[in-house]
C-alpha cells in the first residue's frame, strides 16, 4: 500500500561469498523504530496501462494502522487508502470506484499483484526485516555486504545490507527463481538518530512496471486525535477480496 527509487540488476548471483554464524549480524540490527511516524514526498505510478504522479502524505502507528493520501494538481485529494492487520480500503476519488479486503498476502496480490501483507509493506516502508532473525541465513559477501535470505514453501526472500548494517535492496522470487519484486533503497534520511529511507523503487513483475517513492520530509510525531479510517460513499463501485 505504501510503496517504492531507482531499479537496478541483481547482481548477487556473480559475487563469491561465505556463510557467517548468525549472532555476528544479528548484534547489529537491534535498533527500534519510532512508534509513530508521518511521511511526506513524491509518489510515482509507471505500470502497464497505468502512468500518474501524485504528491503523498502517509502516517504510521508501528503496525497497528496506516493510512496513505495521493494529491494530484492543485494539491486535489485524488486517492485514500487506509489498512490495519483486519482490513484495507482504497477509494479512487477520480475513478470513483475503491477496493475493500483483507490485508493478508494472498489478498493483496490478488488486488495489487503485489504478494506482500500489510504488516510486510509496513516494514519495508522503513526497510526493515519481514522475518525473525533466527530464521534466516547469513551471507557475507566479499564487497563487505550481508546477504539474509528466507525461502517458504512459495518464495525465496532475499535481504541485502550494505556495510552500515542498512538494507538497500529486498527482492523476492518465486521457486523457478522468477523474480516477483525488487525494492532498492539508494539513499537514507537520519532523523533523531534513527535511518528513514529517502528514496526507493518497488518493482513489480506482474504488472510490468514500477513504482517510485522519494520521501521529502518525515516527523516522527504528529496528531493521533483524527481517526485514520474513513467512509467510502454509498455510490462507489467496491472490489471486494474477502
Amino acid at each position: 500500500m505504501l510503496l517504492i527509487a531507482i531499479s537496478i540488476v541483481f547482481l548477487l548471483l556473480d559475487l563469491k561469498a561465505q556463510e557467517i554464524p548468525e549472532q555476528v549480524f544479528q548484534s547489529k540490527l537491534n535498533s527500534k523504530t519510532p512508534r509513530v511516524i508521518y511521511a511526506k514526498g513524491k509518489i510515482n505510478f509507471a505500470l502497464e496501462n497505468f502512468n500518474f504522479t501524485a504528491q503523498f502524505e502517509a502516517k504510521i502507528v508501528e503496525e497497528d494502522s496506516a493510512v496513505l493520501s495521493l494529491y494530484g494538481p492543485m494539491n486535489v485529494l485524488v486517492g485514500k487508502a487506509y489498512s490495519n492487520r483486519e482490513r484495507f480500503i482504497y477509494y479512487d476519488i477520480l475513478g470513483n470506484w475503491a477496493a475493500i479486503g483483507i490485508p493478508t498476502a494472498e489478498k493483496v496480490f490478488e488486488a495489487a499483484q503485489i504478494p506482500l501483507g500489510f504488516v510486510d509493506l509496513v516494514r519495508l516502508f522503513k526497510a526493515e526485516l519481514l522475518y525473525s532473525n533466527d530464521s534466516l541465513k547469513y551471507t557475507l559477501l566479499e564487497n563487505g555486504k550481508t546477504l539474509l535470505t528466507y525461502k517458504s514453501q512459495s518464495f525465496v526472500d532475499f535481504f541485502l545490507f550494505d556495510q552500515d548494517n542498512k538494507l538497500v535492496q529486498y527482492q523476492k522470487k518465486n521457486l523457478e527463481g522468477k523474480i516477483v519484486i525488487n525494492i532498492t533503497y539508494p539513499e537514507f534520511l537520519s532523523i533523531e538518530n534513527f535511518t528513514f529511507p529517502k528514496k526507493y523503487v518497488l518493482l513489480v513483475e506482474a504488472r510490468k512496471g514500477y513504482i517510485s517513492i522519494e520521501t521529502e520530509k518525515v516527523i516522527l510525531d504528529f496528531d493521533m486525535s483524527k481517526p485514520f479510517s474513513f467512509q467510502v460513499p454509498k455510490s462507489v463501485e467496491i472490489f471486494r477480496y474477502e
